[in-house]
Order: C-alpha cells, then structure tokens, then sequence
C-alpha cells in the first residue's frame, strides 16, 4: 500500500468510525434500513444462504449480517472500522449467535482463495479507495460455483445528479463531472459506476452476471415526481450478482 492509500483509506476509516451507517436512527434502525431500503430483503435473499460459508464486506451495524449468521453454515464478517465490529458484535450476543467478525480492508481480505460461497455487500465496496480491487478481492475468495452480490452506486442517477446540482451548479462549478460531485457525498471520494464499468470489472471473472439499476426511495426523494418516470434506468443502486466459474471450458 503506498502511502497515498494509506491516507485514502484512513480517511474512510475515520469517516465512518464518527457514525456507522444509519446509527442516527438509534433503536429503530433494522426497522427503517428495510424500510428505506426495501430492495435489501429481495436482492440478499438470505434464506439462501442456508448451509453455505458466507463473507459479508462491510457488516455496518450488523442487520443483514444477524439475518446471515442465523442460516449460514458459517458466518464471516469484515468491517474496515472497530465502531461497526463492536455494534454487530453486541446484535450477535444479543441474537445468540456466533460468527467471526473481524476488522480488515475490503481491497486486502485476509481469506485464502475460494475460502466462501457467497460473497455480499451492500453499499459498501463504493466508499474504498479502489473499489475496483475489492471486487477483485471477492471474486478471489469466493469458490468456484459461489455467489456474488453486491450493491454500488450508480452514477447516472438521479441521486447523482442532485449532488451535482448541490456541488456543482450551486457552488458556481457547472463543470463539475457526476463523478466529482458524488465523491462528496458520504465518506471521502465516494464512488460511482455504470453498468458497463462494472462489467467490465467483473466480467471476464463471473458466469451469469447481472448488473441493473433500481429505483429507490433517495431519488424519489431528491426527485420527485420527475424520478418515477423513467422507471430503474436511472436508478441510485447498481445490483450485481454472478457465479464464479468452475474453470476453463466448464460451466459457472
């Protein structure tokens, strides 16, 4: 890691180590991430992770990953940040649940190749400095036949645009690209693709690969009206998921 990913990377840290994702909703947060984000409980489907080895990137405060550890065979979650590790824990004690949690680095998962069969993370991969080498990093870990899911922003949204409009055109910057003006929103330099940059990404690695935008309650919310006509193309949340191949000349 050089020196600059380094400075990177902490900043992230420290971004979220203030205040997990959605800690200002306290007691009620399980409740209004599903509600706000409903599109969680069809994507992560997480009865299906019934008797696998599982790898969340990303626990946050722990929501989805309480729902994994309770039917996976075995339950691995990585967060960048002690503050998320130290809320799931508490979920997990709470659930009386075991799993192991540990801190790590999504671009450096301290896992052996094909060590999971289902890789997932929501909403996380985007705020690393390098986004694109912790995509490689969970196809790495993930077996052959595995499952990956992730959810990454996208950039040509209607979320995307509002932080341009607020960034941009409001500051006086009007060429700001959509890209500049999402690296403000949330943690620093913050993400954001289209569907074919993530193909691109992933596809020479993964058999079956989708990647769709959905529309969601934040470009409703930054959009009103004007956001439900165009349906999911420009959608906030990229849904990709894929299987990892078995092998040369075999199927995924």
């Amino acid at each position: 890691m050089t020196p600059s990913d380094a400075d990177a990377t902490a900043r992230v840290r420290a971004f979220w180590e203030a205040e997990a994702c959605g800690e200002r909703y306290g007691a009620d947060q399980d409740r209004i991430r599903y509600q706000l984000e409903p599109e969680i409980l069809a994507f992560a489907d997480f009865p299906s992770a019934a008797g696998k080895r599982v790898l969340e990137v990303g626990v946050g405060m722990g929501a989805d990953f309480v729902r994994l550890a309770r039917v996976a065979d075995s339950a691995t979650g990585v967060d960048l940040t002690e503050r998320a590790l130290a809320i799931t824990r508490g979920r997990l004690a709470d659930a009386g649940l075991e799993a192991d949690v540990r801190q790590a680095d999504a671009e450096r998962l301290p896992f052996g190749d094909a060590s999971f069969d289902l890789v997932y993370s929501w909403g996380v991969l985007h705020h690393s400095p390098e986004p694109e080498r912790a995509m490689t990093e969970a196809v790495r870990v993930l077996a052959p036949g595995g499952t990956l899911r992730l959810m990454l922003y996208h950039r040509r949204s209607w979320v995307a645009l509002a932080a341009w409009a607020r960034f941009g055109l409001l500051r006086g910057k009007p060429g700001l690209s959509l890209g500049q003006a999402v690296a403000m929103v949330e943690s620093p330099g913050t993400r954001a693709f289209t569907p074919a940059e993530v193909r691109a990404a992933l596809g020479d690695r993964l058999a079956s690969l989708s990647v769709r935008p959905v529309l969601t309650h934040w470009d409703r919310r930054v959009a009103p009206g004007v956001a439900g006509l165009s349906g999911d193309r420009f959608g906030w949340f990229l849904l990709v998921e894929g299987r990892k191949a078995h092998g040369p000349g075999e199927p995924g």
